[in-house]
């Protein structure tokens, strides 16, 4: 149907159009016959449900005649227009025209917002104002599909340590939003979560908690459980009848439906742990003067200028994570970082208290200041680099939530050649 085809109403238009208001009311018409309203609440428990609503108008609101019968001046176009506005969902955009030149009469001005149809004449569509030439709808339906995925992290879990049983629940709707007859469902909510985690314990969460849910759990003996989770739903559906007198009657209907899932996940003995510590390096990152800007590149050789102060940032080089195994088989690696170091080995040649000084624990954030004032040793014709030793303060966590702490020594070389200064 195309904008200015769609309809012609031919009369007399004086265009003095006010919007009605729709009379809202419940229950039966004017006529005193009710619309049919059926809710079909099928609940499914392998992750999928759906409620299908539909109503039925056997004295459905004929549209209005075409009037063309009446000659005029003038003709009009009335075209449906939908906007997708919840107060407005549907607007009359009208088209007069001069019946013997053919010219619009109400054309829009330049500076008209958006949406611009064409026309300056829009009125928000209500039973009142009557669409012309359109077909009488005895039936409109919606319909609320409802997919629940249940899983479990981690999938298998040691006895005594967390597991997290989650839900999400999605959704699609279609409706049918019609000039003469409308569908909907609106206003769903989950109003309570079961879960059944599938070793004798169950909880339950009442309340309005969204679309989704994170609940932990501990299973206590080893063994494969299957976590069931139920969501329980409760809404209305409403249809939007209009009788041959304009007046909308909205007809309200309550529903509830369940939707389900499951997860399967195991528990594993706890057996015999034992945690094995990274194995890690000091890394450094040399500049002269503050500390440089974070960065994830740090070396464990550098070169230095003879007779300046250098300040170095302390990294934490891994090489390879701790280790957790049970009963020697492995059972996941941990994550470690820096919290502190010590610099081991005797005094720089920084002048004054500008140095670190050997022995005291810093915390992972602090630079360390060293200066050498002599280039390096000759041995055997060969230059020997100073190794600078450090101790590393290291926190390991392992997949089990076991946290510990290592002292692990490391160092890193230097190389002195040339002074800052010359002349």
């Amino acid at each position: 149907m195309t904008r200015r085809a769609a309809v012609k109403a031919i009369g007399v238009i004086c265009l003095n159009l006010a919007l009605l208001g729709a009379a809202a009311t419940r229950g039966h018409s004017v006529t005193g016959t009710s619309p049919t309203v059926s809710i079909t609440s099928v609940s499914g428990y392998a992750g999928h449900a759906f409620v299908y609503a539909q109503v039925s108008d056997s004295i459905f609101a004929y549209p209005a005649p075409t009037g063309a019968g009446h000659q005029s001046p003038f003709f009009s176009e009335w075209v449906p227009e939908p906007i997708a506005s919840v107060s407005c969902p549907w607007i009359w955009a009208v088209y007069v025209f001069e019946r013997t030149t053919g010219v619009q009469i109400n054309p829009p001005s330049p500076n008209t917002p958006l949406p611009n149809f064409g026309t300056a004449t829009t009125i928000c569509a209500s039973p009142s104002s009557s669409p012309v030439d359109q077909p009488a709808i005895a039936d409109a339906a919606a319909r609320l599909d409802l997919d629940l995925r249940v899983f479990a992290s981690p999938p298998t879990a040691l006895v005594g340590s967390p597991t997290v049983v989650s839900g999400v629940l999605n959704s699609r709707l279609t409706r049918d939003l019609n000039l003469y007859l409308s569908m909907a469902i609106e206003d769903w909510s989950v109003t309570r979560w079961q879960l059944d985690f599938g070793d004798g314990q169950v909880r339950t969460v009442n309340g309005p908690t969204g679309t989704s849910i994170n609940v932990p759990h501990t299973y206590l003996s080893a063994g494969r459980y299957d976590a069931r989770l139920i969501a329980f739903i409760s809404g209305h559906a409403q249809a939007a009848v209009y009788d041959h007198y304009g007046n909308v009657h909205l007809v309200r209907r309550p529903f509830t439906v369940e939707v389900g899932n499951h997860a399967i996940t195991s528990a594993m003995p706890g057996g015999s742990r034992r945690y094995r510590p990274p194995q890690v390096a000091v890394g450094v990152v040399p500049s002269l003067g503050p500390i440089t800007p974070a960065t994830n590149l740090a070396f464990r050789h550098i070169d230095a200028l003879r007779g300046a102060l250098t300040t170095l940032a302390i990294h934490l080089v891994v090489v390879r994570e701790g280790l957790i195994t049970i009963d020697g088989t492995p059972g996941g690696f941990g994550l470690s970082r820096l919290t502190g170091w010590r610099l081991d080995g005797t005094l720089s040649d920084a002048p004054g208290n500008s140095g670190t000084t050997p022995s005291e624990i810093h915390s992972a954030g602090e630079p360390m200041r060293l200066q050498w004032n002599a280039p390096n040793h000759i041995v055997g014709a060969r230059a020997q680099d100073y190794v600078v030793p450090v101790t590393l303060i290291v926190e390991t966590r392992f997949p089990d939530g076991h946290v510990a702490s290592y002292a692990i020594a490391s160092s890193f070389s230097v190389t002195v050649n040339f002074a800052a200064q010359s002349g």
